[in-house]
């Protein structure tokens, strides 16, 4: 008994041995172990307005107030709504000019803003004059801008009532986003005739998601009755001799129209 006794002694010691032994191998090793997780975000067509951007410097995050010179209390129409809209076009101004019987290539005036109290716009905050288009459906299907000069310069109420012959162009046209790897959508010199639907910008299938704006130019210093003054010549208008003025305001609409056509637009050469 005391032989069998000593012999299980040994046996337990080895078996201790041997556990102490692999628990220590077994702690030595790199322990490691994987297990995976998800993660998810979805997105969906925004249909909330787009504010008006700066031209130069076209970033959503920083809207502005355009003052537009030809509605009663200077604020811009509202932009369109849904998810793929126009936010904004400016107004153009030739502003006031000389009675002549020559004929006239007039520049545009700037886009200005409104000042800091909101009761005027404000001189040094003069921006190219500009469209600005949002793509926020998410399918990058395209889409194409067309403008329509509803009819010619009108001033019913004098004896000349229409600047007949007169013709708006508008050149220099550059398409610009705080959108980063995404195609860009084409613009195009246009001179208008009143009544007939031009193209203006268009992105074909895979361009044009964000907001976009093709302004139209740069400003330059132009001398005018003795005065230096700010003007837009990628906008002109040009006004036959022949055609009699009368010392009024004449009027003219822009319509400006947007569909989800891609790329129906010529690129200007």
């Amino acid at each position: 008994m005391k032989f069998i006794n000593l012999k299980s002694a040994a046996v337990l010691m080895i078996l201790g041995s041997m556990t102490a032994s692999g628990m220590n191998a077994y702690a030595e090793e790199n322990y490691e172990r994987n297990y995976q997780s998800g993660g998810l975000v979805e997105f969906v067509p925004d249909t909330d307005p787009t504010d008006p951007v700066d031209p130069t410097n076209p970033d959503p995050n920083n809207p502005v107030a355009p003052w537009d010179p030809t509605t009663p209390d200077h604020k811009p129409t509202p932009g369109t709504d849904g998810p793929l809209s126009i936010d904004f076009a400016s107004s153009i101004d030739f502003g006031k000019n000389k009675i002549t019987n020559k004929d006239e290539l007039y520049y545009a005036e700037p886009q200005y803003l409104w000042n800091e109290d909101h009761s005027d716009f404000e001189p040094a905050s003069a921006k190219p004059n500009y469209v600005q288009i949002s793509d926020k459906r998410g399918t990058n299907g395209g889409w194409t801008l067309t403008v329509k000069q509803d009819a010619q310069f009108k001033n019913e109420a004098t004896l000349n009532k229409e600047l007949t012959g007169s013709q708006i162009k508008f050149t220099q046209g550059q398409a610009a986003s705080n959108s980063t790897s995404v195609v860009a959508p084409k613009t195009v010199d246009m001179t208008l005739v009143p009544g007939t639907t031009t193209n203006v910008m268009a992105a074909d299938k895979g361009a044009g998601a964000g907001t976009w704006v093709d302004r139209f130019g740069t400003l330059e210093e132009v001398e005018i009755n003795g005065q230096t003054v700010k003007k837009n010549k990628a906008i002109t208008l040009s006004v036959p001799g022949t055609t009699p003025k009368d010392a009024v305001k004449y009027e003219t609409t822009l319509i400006w129209s947007l569909t989800d056509v891609p790329g129906n637009a010529t690129e200007a050469e």
